[in-house]
């Protein structure tokens, strides 16, 4: 049995979620200039004030989903908070390897904020599982790069553990799978670079982490990828950063994008994310814009 899949069957999955993105959009979507070479997705319609934006980092592992994937999700933000929501459509593995997921979300980062005339710290940044390893990532770089354009950072069941094998996670039912995994962390990256702390930000020291923005960090008891966000958000805070951690015991991995994104997933997951998972969905989806209207509130 093979350890992986193979670039055949990765591209067939691929050119499937390409497919089922070609449908009307509430997204505008636009062509990023200059050294962004990729398409985002604006939902600016509603706004009625433009001094934040959040910027939006889809999951699937490096690999999979694009940004159209999360269309309802970022609508429903937008709608929540009145505020632009841009959803960045990174490229992904294996045809673009680390740091080129990474590098796309800060360049996004930086054209959203010189795009708006923002002031430090008025971009939040919103990421789910890999979404939230290149979201955490790309706040590290605008901290080290000295823009500080983002204030806030939110991780929803976060993958910060890449070099972790799925043999060595807990085996939780209809959590991710661990063929799955392993494709993920083998294509993104050589296996000497898993340990890279932009790779797997669990790594990280503390001192490298002083100064980071403040955290919302959502974990799911159901979830064989929490172990590296927990152990992540612990780091923040031992270098001073302000997380809020909120577990969620019920939830299973991805189920906000999967309720929001429940009409275009494949059957087998609309199975697994019915009932309660949608329910949870919304309620946190709802304290999260709570939590980023209160530190809108506290910069007023």
């Amino acid at each position: 049995m093979m350890k992986y899949y193979t670039m055949k069957q990765i591209v067939q999955s691929q050119e499937y979620m390409q497919k089922r993105g070609q449908r009307k959009l509430l997204g505008e979507v636009r062509e990023l200039p200059g050294e962004c070479s990729f398409e985002a997705l604006y939902y600016d319609k509603k706004s009625t004030r433009r001094d934040y934006v959040i910027v939006e980092v889809h999951g699937g592992g490096f690999m999979y989903n694009t940004a159209r994937d999360d269309d309802d999700l970022c609508a429903y933000i937008h709608e929540s908070l009145k505020i632009p929501v841009v959803a960045c459509d990174y490229r992904r593995s294996p045809q673009y390897k680390y740091p080129t997921g990474v590098e796309d979300v800060f360049a996004c980062v930086k054209h959203v904020y010189k795009e708006y005339g923002l002031k430090q710290g008025h971009v939040l940044i919103w990421g789910h599982s890999a979404g939230a390893n290149l979201a955490a990532g790309a706040a590290f770089m605008d901290k080290q790069s000295g823009v500080h354009a983002i204030g806030s950072q939110i991780l929803d069941y976060p993958y910060m553990d890449v070099y972790r094998k799925s043999k060595e996670r807990q085996r939780i039912r209809l959590s991710v799978k661990g063929k799955l995994m392993d494709t993920f962390a083998y294509y993104y990256t050589e296996e000497q670079n898993l340990k890279n702390p932009m790779v797997s930000p669990e790594l990280m020291k503390v001192e490298m982490l002083e100064g980071m923005p403040d955290t919302y960090l959502l974990l799911c008891g159901r979830d064989n990828l929490n172990q590296g966000g927990k152990s992540y958000g612990k780091l923040l805070r031992k270098s001073g950063v302000s997380v809020e951690f909120c577990y969620e015991r019920e939830a299973l991995h991805g189920f906000i994008e999967n309720h929001f994104n429940y009409a275009y997933i494949d059957l087998k997951t609309k199975w697994q994310n019915r009932g309660i998972q949608r329910k949870l969905a919304v309620k946190h989806t709802d304290k999260i814009c709570d939590w980023i209207q209160s530190k809108i509130q506290e910069r007023v």
